[in-house]
């Protein structure tokens, strides 16, 4: 385990109303696979609750950038109160989501994968300073490009969330 570096720290979109579940878990899953990224599914949990469904799920996917480096993004998605709605989507009544939906962001770049400056005090202290002097230009660059691409995302999201304020619902369905 090497030195991880957290650059955003809890980017969050906060949305409520009529949305489809599915389609924007494919939107996350689909940026992540054009971003060249691998997943890891860390959580895919699901609950009845009174007020309707309670979802939460959390990936991690990750990328190398060079042998020393890599990107790690976490996206958790909770939704909170989701009940199927009959909406009008492109003048057809189709099923949706309707519910409340919080999406945190967080983006982590990892140094030193092998741990091999992590020995003893003075390879980790040689670490520090190769990190932020030496190669210094370096990790600046990769940080800029994980937050450009976490604001991609964070774009992409914000979207699916516009297209979906336009539909107008017709009747709710109790849990």
């Amino acid at each position: 385990m090497g030195h991880i570096k957290i650059i955003v720290d809890h980017d969050k979109i906060d949305y409520s109303g009529p949305l489809n579940v599915t389609e924007l878990f494919k939107i996350i899953e689909n940026f992540i696979f054009h971003m060249g990224f691998d997943k890891r599914q860390d959580k895919d949990f699901e609950q009845n609750t009174a007020n309707g469904k309670f979802i939460e799920w959390q990936i991690s996917p990750w990328k190398w950038i060079t042998d020393y480096a890599r990107y790690i993004i976490k996206v958790r998605v909770l939704g909170y109160d989701i009940l199927k709605t009959d909406a009008l989507v492109h003048n057809k009544k189709t099923k949706i989501d309707n519910g409340r939906i919080i999406i945190v962001i967080d983006g982590f770049v990892e140094y030193d994968l092998q741990s091999k400056w992590e020995q003893n005090p003075l390879l980790h202290f040689l670490r520090a300073i190769y990190d932020n002097f030496i190669y210094k230009a370096y990790t600046e660059r990769f940080e800029q490009r994980l937050v450009h691409d976490i604001n991609h995302l964070h774009d992409e999201i914000e979207k699916f969330f516009n297209l979906c304020r336009h539909y107008s619902v017709i009747s709710k369905q109790g849990p």
